[in-house]
């Protein structure tokens, strides 16, 4: 073990941003990107290593450089918008370079490309603007994007960048300012140009108008190291909430230690790394200090805040309630935002880049809500967001991007009739909504109107089959669907089969265990779930997609962690007085299914999702129903961790006995004192608390 750099990461908590970056169509092993920025940027920038690849242009083992792609692309599946790329060089006709990627480095903060020849080139960013360095003489940069577009102008070169894969406005534009300290700008081509400028280059956005971007461009910091510094303590701010430690630089049990706790640490702040770059941030601040956006339903400029770049389906279950512990103001900031798409649409947000694209299920950002209603996040903010909650779950927008599906079937029978598409998934993601809103509205002290959702929350009820034991599909004249194998993926539900979508009853699964017969038979059932071969057919699906391969090559029984439907999966056994169960496979799943290397993650990170799952996860409580105030006990796999809390109180972990082979819970306290719970609530931990575990081997 070397010491120094332990003690070096330790104290900085750097990440190598191209973990988990190493997937292709076919296959993920977390489909993310080297984005470096600032926490909740507006822009990022990524190496690119293949613009021919389509959304999957970067990989850490083409050594091809084609530039510093300022990029606002949250997953492949999504696709990027208003990019481009800078390439520095010296001569004007290179299209590509050489690079060395062992000694380049990726850190979210800044970028240092070493390429073949010996030249290096940095890149650092801010919020809105990006610092390119390149010291060499006559230094050159080329700039290419589709529809680029740009000219001299007050002595700053300005123009614009038209490319997004889906947009409400089909102009959608992002205004773009350069400068350097000498600078002339010659088109070398359609969307292709060339500066010859100074050895930093100075870029700013916006997505505004070109004012603004002027505007942007005139309060950066035009200082390479000092945005790189700024930019490093932006990072620092979150890495300093979470001091996890699992090495002991002097231990006699290392020749039996078959993993590398060293990686086992920067993988979680990897983790911290991910879940703090999304959503990104769509308002801007104009010449009077208001926050502004730009919204694209009236093609107009509106005052307040706006965040984009995030799936609702994706987030609501773990990256909302770690921001609950860590940063309650970006939340607000981000009900804000909430607040404002409702007025701009009428409805609330599902899947927003750079605006409504309408995927996945349900309206689970009435979970997000209900999540922050309960901590008191925002509450000048939930009158009118119960209002839009319940006109998401009562009113059809008549669009399938708005609002939710099925909504009036939902209503008349009591679940999503199996005509519309994971009609499943939709009932169960509903119920929860109804749970969410009743949540909202008890805490708002209306009483009718939660009464009135509570009641909807048993609907899943009307879809369960106590004969399989599964959730299935139900017609109009409230018949299951035949030909029923719970093998099959795709609809009726969302990217898995029966086995991994129907105990997504997080409000209720005391409920659920009723409708199987009690706490014995539904254990059956998860047995069922952990010890059955990792099988699946194609279904609705027709053909094999990537979360399949990724399931089945993980060979983990029924349990797809690569994917948001199982995540709560290993904690049912909590409710049927068995977590050694859940400690067991929690525990196999954090040591061997998470790694620091390019091949990082079981499946897509999707925007700090799976990251969140991570950190909750590995420290030993898990939000297992965003709203309700309470977190799941799992086994904790630090050696030691702390967590400051948004107040500045303090989680404080110990473990005892930690060990790989040691995978049960023989002992644990709560300030000092033995419980025998198996959950904690947020009372408890909100003002402070000291957590010891003990770990054995039965």
């Amino acid at each position: 073990m070397n010491n120094k750099f332990l003690e070096q990461f330790r104290k900085y908590k750097f990440t190598d941003t191209r973990i988990g970056t190493d997937s292709i169509y076919e296959f993920s092993n977390g489909n993310t990107l080297p984005m470096t920025g600032v926490p909740f940027g507006m822009n990022y920038v990524a190496v690119q290593t293949n613009k021919e690849g389509g959304s999957w242009w970067f990989n850490p083992n083409h050594l091809k450089f084609e530039g510093f792609r300022i990029t606002h692309q949250p997953s492949p599946w999504m696709g990027d918008y208003s990019s481009f790329t800078i390439l520095p060089s010296k001569d004007e006709s290179t299209k590509e370079r050489k690079y060395n990627s062992v000694d380049s480095k990726f850190l979210p903060h800044y970028n240092e490309i070493y390429f073949e020849d010996g030249e290096i080139a940095l890149v650092t960013a801010s919020v809105d603007s990006v610092v390119v360095k390149y010291e060499v003489d006559k230094p050159k940069y080329i700039l290419e994007g589709k529809q680029l577009h740009l000219d001299t102008e007050d002595g700053l070169i300005s123009g614009k960048v038209v490319n997004f894969s889906g947009s409400e406005d089909e102009n959608f534009t992002m205004y773009i300012v350069i400068s350097s300290e000498k600078h002339s700008l010659k088109k070398l081509e359609k969307d292709r140009y060339v500066i010859e400028g100074s050895k930093e280059l100075y870029v700013s956005t916006s997505f505004i108008s070109l004012e603004q971007a002027k505007l942007n461009h005139s309060r950066m910091n035009k200082d390479f190291e000092e945005t790189l510094q700024d930019s490093a303590s932006k990072w620092q701010k979150y890495f300093d909430k979470f001091d996890v430690e699992n090495v002991n630089p002097a231990s006699e049990y290392d020749q039996y230690e078959p993993y590398d706790r060293l990686e086992q640490e920067r993988m979680f702040y990897h983790a911290v790394y991910r879940a703090f770059l999304f959503p990104m941030r769509f308002y801007e601040i104009d010449e009077n200090g208001k926050d502004v956006y730009y919204d694209t339903l009236s093609k107009s400029v509106k005052e307040g805040k706006m965040f984009t770049n995030m799936g609702m389906w994706d987030l609501h279950k773990t990256l909302f309630p770690l921001f609950s512990l860590i940063d309650q103001e970006i939340f607000e900031d981000i009900l804000e935002g909430y607040v404002n798409q409702f007025r701009n649409s009428g409805y609330l947000p599902k899947w927003l880049s750079p605006d409504e694209r309408g995927l996945m299920p349900g309206t689970l950002v009435d979970n997000v809500i209900a999540e922050a209603s309960s901590k008191n996040i925002g509450e000048k903010y939930m009158e009118e967001l119960l209002e839009a909650m319940i006109k998401g779950a009562e009113i059809p927008s008549g669009k399938n991007t708005y609002g939710r599906a099925g909504t009036e079937a939902y209503r008349k029978h009591g679940y999503v009739t199996s005509d519309i598409h994971e009609s499943v998934n939709q009932t169960l993601d509903n119920c929860l909504s109804d749970w969410s809103i009743a949540k909202v509205a008890e805490n708002l002290g209306k009483k009718d109107i939660a009464e009135k959702y509570y009641s909807y929350t048993q609907n899943y009820k009307n879809i369960f089959d106590k004969e399989t034991g599964f959730m299935r599909a139900k017609s109009k004249d409230g018949q299951f669907d035949k030909d029923f194998d719970p093998l099959n993926w795709g609809s009726p539900y969302t990217e898995g089969s029966a086995y991994q979508n129907s105990y997504n009853v997080y409000h209720d699964v005391e409920g659920l265990i009723g409708e199987f017969g009690g706490k014995e038979e539904f254990e059956k059932k998860l047995d069922e779930i952990s010890n059955s071969k990792s099988e699946y057919k194609f279904g609705a699906y027709g053909y094999e997609i990537h979360e399949m391969r990724e399931f089945g090559m993980a060979n983990f029984g029924h349990h797809a962690i690569s994917n948001q439907p199982s995540f709560h999966m290993p904690y049912l056994y909590n409710f049927v007085d068995k977590p050694k169960k859940a400690q067991i496979i929690l525990k196999e799943l954090l040591l061997n299914y998470f790694r620091y290397d390019f091949k990082g993650f079981p499946g897509d990170e999707d925007n700090g999702s799976t990251s969140a799952w991570y950190i909750f996860s590995s420290l030993g409580f898990y939000p297992f129903c965003p709203g309700s105030n309470e977190y799941q006990l799992g086994i904790p796999f630090w050696n030691k961790a702390t967590i400051t809390l948004f107040n500045g109180n303090k989680i404080n972990i110990k473990v005892n006995e930690n060990y790989h082979h040691k995978k049960f819970i023989i002992d644990k306290k709560i300030n000092g004192e033995k419980f025998e719970a198996t959950k904690l609530t947020w009372d408890q931990i909100k003002d402070g608390i000291d957590l010891e575990f003990t770990l054995g081997i039965v």
